[in-house]
């Protein structure tokens, strides 16, 4: 029988299979048992050593193509030129290295939820050993505030709660007892069983241990989320399927060229060598490291907004994002209680304020908000509510961002509605202390604790409706008791049920006045004729800022969907409090059993019908199905979460997106992305950011491959005249390097520092299907690139005419050539750049002025140009000469014509997309 099936299984049936008693096992039986079935630990992932990661980096078809053109300079004796390729190929990997050794430590987080001794049962003698040393069979006593140190078939129970938020994502504690189930239900529903990484809310217990280490439920989601591979970003897709097409077309041109030059007999070396120029002219060399520093520059921005990313590429994902699935409790919600509404003397009151921080108000039905007088009157039901609680609240420590509770959740909710009104004492225990207390309990359902108040002796009972107005006999009205009619239940019971509807949760308080007795008190003489003084209703509410992010992502056309371990009801309240369908309308709700049995094909009708869904109850293994359909159907997923049973979606995704504050570390080692101010309004912003990025990035790799096409140009122009003519070629390969460079690098990063247009965020993501290297892309890069080529030739040809050089004559004067044609292309691929910033606006525009980093890059660029012309030994090294001022006038008139051509295209585009605006226009006029 597999260990999930324990739940089913009557006590003795348990010890039987497992072969233990109630007292524990032996010394000698628990070492055996150890030795042969390992410790409760979860393995640690195997991992490449760093070398290896080091190696990988040099697998890109650009690094590729550029080793071997430096691996064959070398060999034919062109050092200089192997040598600058290597440095460049060296640099690259150096930088995807260090960005890309960040190791995986999921698995080293979880282990991090196991690190506590554990009390266990052995020679029948209660001891502490390492939770590491449990085994299957041990009996295990769990007290208030432990951590679970395995998964736990409980044998004893007493006012028993867990916190089971990390692994099934339910905002309440859950009540647990001992009795078996009769039918199979999913791990949050099991209510005879603890599991590892959850914690004691209230009460204690035994149990005994079913499942250590990689067996226990936990281990399970480890496996799961190791085994998940990371999804590649749409932009890591996109590099790849250019860097491809690039590389095979510089291969062929090379390799024709190179055969070419055998046959025209200009030797074997010089074939070599020029071959290698046109695969170095093609393939963009500082293409990599441009989307490195545009990536990383991203994610400094984000980081100053509260949103750091792990992974570069993750910011580009963002961009692409088309779809949110997020977990609800700690990531749209607080994963605060907070004592919303009160029922009191006939009277119903709002507390503002969220979460255990005791900061807020009282208003009445008319949004006013309570004076001193008006707080006295409603002092008793909050006095109760304190006195008949245990729990503490506590501001922020050096452990915890903010307040948080110590003891059950439900009751600091209630110690923190009262420290808001400054109504609960600090010292309440000293000043009312308590004679004696009755715990909860799941038959009665309700607690009380018997005080000494202002010389009295005060029952003061909480608990579920049903059970505290079944023993109460009066009721609380106008400041007097009244006898409990069957219209105040009917009254009281209405209320109940409008409160459940809005996913609350409702506890109900009496009180009643006791004797004198000296005796001890039973539950008996002591639960009844209680005075029946009102409701409070409670819930996890929705964190500030998301319903308008929500908001936000329906206008960026982005569905977004709910994933959570907890109930329908209470999802479904919160999918209308923060309109998660557009205008608050009802969202579907599929339950995880639902889902079980549902088709692929009928989910993802599903999903292609809605914008808006809510999955409830659902399992790591339903949240990861969720995440592998939208894949399937083409979707770019973003998931957040911050819990152990988010952690397989997360790393599934396109991109995770864990909480900072009360993330666990397993969500954050599986996320690409970090939420540090836990803000679904950050997400939405950082999705701006990524679209912003994408879009620069665009014009970025546009840009560069424009340069290259020039440089290809001037190369194949250059070796018909080699060819027919008997001219040298016009520019260098190194000359080539130099433009990547020295000229284009910086302009083209500062390319990726362009401001978000105004309507970035109403237009819808990009298609999966659509390509940076779309036909008018194409079709601009081949113009533009021959246009930048043939200028830099034809500057190149006017020196010779100009200076009357004879052919034997040219060697003299050729470095100063060379560095006309390496200017002029320099030159135009500024204007290149500075255009491609708008594919409709002039440039002689106040956007020119709106990324200065653009301009201050391209002056920084010119003075490297002229350094590398003017200062010796640089020149000589690049084979440059220096320019006078005429050969200067011949660039810039070349560059200025290159804008001109841009310039008029653009008069082109606006005249087309008007056209297109009046032809709807009058469309619609008619």
């Amino acid at each position: 029988m597999p260990d999930t099936d324990y739940y089913l299984m009557p006590i003795s049936d348990v010890f039987k299979k497992l072969d233990t008693e109630k007292s524990g096992l032996s010394n000698v039986e628990a070492e055996n048992r150890l030795n042969t079935f390992g410790k409760n630990e979860l393995n640690a992932e195997i991992r490449l050593p760093k070398w290896l990661k080091f190696l990988f980096q040099f697998k890109d078809v650009f690094a590729a193509v550029l080793i071997f053109a430096s691996a064959v300079s070398f060999l034919i004796g062109n050092y200089r030129d192997g040598t600058i390729m290597a440095l460049i190929v060296i640099i690259n990997a150096v930088i995807g290295y260090y960005q890309e050794n960040k190791a995986e430590n999921i698995m080293d987080s979880l282990k991090k939820l196991i690190q506590s001794p554990s009390k266990v049962y052995r020679d029948g003698e209660l001891k502490e050993i390492s939770q590491e040393l449990l085994v299957v069979g041990d009996i295990v006593h769990l007290d208030e505030g432990d951590k679970v140190p395995a998964d736990i078939r409980l044998i004893e129970s007493y006012n028993l709660s867990t916190n089971d938020f990390s692994l099934t994502g339910e905002s309440m504690p859950q009540e647990k007892d001992t009795e078996a189930l009769d039918s199979e239900v999913g791990v949050a529903d099991r209510t005879n069983m603890v599991y590892l990484g959850t914690n004691i809310a209230t009460g204690n217990s035994k149990g005994v241990v079913v499942a250590t280490g990689m067996a226990t439920e936990l281990g399970r989601i480890a496996n799961l989320t190791r085994e998940e591979k990371l999804a590649k970003s749409p932009l890591q897709v996109e590099l790849s399927n250019i860097a491809n097409k690039i590389t095979i077309f510089a291969v062929v041109i090379a390799s024709i060229l190179f055969l070419i030059s055998l046959n025209q007999g200009l030797g074997l070396k010089f074939g070599l060598i020029y071959g290698l120029g046109i695969a170095v002219a093609i393939v963009p060399q500082a293409l990599p490291m441009q989307i490195t520093v545009a990536l990383a520059n991203g994610v400094s921005k984000l980081a100053k907004k509260n949103a750091v990313i792990k992974k570069l590429s993750a910011v580009e994902t963002l961009g692409s994002t088309n779809v949110i699935t997020t977990d609800k409790t700690g990531t749209l919600t607080k994963n605060e209680i907070t004592v919303r509404s009160i029922w009191f003397d006939g009277k119903e009151y709002e507390i503002t304020g969220v979460g255990y921080e005791p900061k807020g108000t009282i208003l009445d039905v008319s949004k006013n908000e309570l004076d001193e007088s008006g707080i006295s009157n409603i002092e008793l039901i909050f006095n109760t509510a304190t006195m008949a609680s245990t729990a503490k609240i506590h501001e922020p420590d050096e452990n915890h961002y903010g307040w948080y509770p110590i003891g059950d959740p439900t009751e600091a909710a209630l110690i923190t509605a009262a420290r808001k009104l400054d109504i609960m004492s600090l010292n309440e225990d000293e000043k009312y202390p308590k004679i004696q207390e009755f715990s909860f309990d799941s038959v009665r359902k309700r607690m009380s604790s018997i005080r000494l108040f202002n010389d009295k002796k005060m029952l003061m009972m909480k608990g579920a409706l049903d059970s505290v107005i079944s023993v109460s006999k009066y009721i609380y009205k106008d400041g007097k008791l009244v006898d409990l009619k069957k219209e105040d239940i009917e009254m009281v019971n209405e209320l109940n049920i409008q409160y459940s509807k809005k996913a609350m949760r409702v506890l109900a308080f009496a009180y009643r006045e006791l004797g004198n007795n000296e005796g001890e008190y039973s539950i008996e003489n002591t639960e009844k004729d209680m005075v029946f003084l009102g409701l409070m209703a409670m819930s996890d509410p929705p964190k500030e800022g998301v319903k308008d992010a929500i908001k936000k992502a329906h206008e960026a056309h982005i569905k977004t969907y709910i994933m959570t371990g907890d109930h329908a009801i209470t999802a479904q309240a919160v999918g209308k409090q923060i309109f998660l369908a557009d205008g608050g309308r009802e969202v579907k709700v599929i339950t995880g059993k639902e889902l079980d049995s549902m088709p692929d094909d009928e989910l993802k009708q599903n999903m292609a019908e809605n914008d808006a869904l809510i999955f409830s109850r659902t399992s790591p293994e339903n949240k990861l199905r969720i995440v592998k359909t939208l894949k399937e159907q083409g979707q770019i997923v973003a998931v957040t979460g911050d819990g152990v049973n988010d952690a397989p979606a997360l790393k599934s995704s396109h991109i995770g997106v864990a909480m900072g504050k009360i993330g666990t570390d397993v969500s954050k080692e599986a996320s690409e992305l970090i939420l540090l101010d836990d803000s679904f309004t950050t997400l939405v912003y950082a999705i701006r950011e990524g679209r912003t990025i994408y879009n620069n990035l665009t014009k970025t790799i546009i840009a560069s491959l424009t340069s290259n096409g020039g440089e290809l140009t001037i190369v194949l122009i250059g070796l018909l005249a080699v060819a027919y003519v008997g001219w040298p070629m016009p520019i260098l390969t190194i000359q080539i390097l130099a433009i990547d460079l020295l000229a284009e690098i910086l302009p083209l990063t500062a390319l990726t520092f362009d401001p978000a247009s105004r309507d970035i965020m109403n237009a819808p993501p990009r298609r999966k299907e659509e390509h940076v290297l779309n036909k008018y892309a194409i079709s601009e890069i081949l113009f533009f690139g021959f246009l930048m080529g043939f200028l830099a030739f034809l500057n190149f040809g006017l020196f010779i005419f100009r200076n009357d050089l004879e052919l034997t004559q040219i060697a003299g004067v050729y470095p100063l050539a060379t560095t006309i044609s390496y200017s002029t292309i320099a030159f135009c691929q500024f204007m290149n750049i500075l255009s491609r910033r708008y594919s409709y606006e002039t440039l002689f525009s106040r956007t020119l002025f709106t990324n200065m980093n653009m301009i201050y890059s391209i002056l920084i660029s010119i003075a490297f140009t002229l350094t590398a012309i003017y200062v010796s030994p640089i020149n000589k090294m690049i084979g440059f000469a220096p320019m006078g001022l005429v050969d200067w006038a011949y660039v810039l008139l070349a560059s200025f014509v290159f804008l001109g051509a841009h310039e008029l295209l653009k008069v082109y585009k606006r005249h087309k997309k008007s056209g297109k605006h009046a032809t709807v226009l009058t469309e619609i006029s008619a």
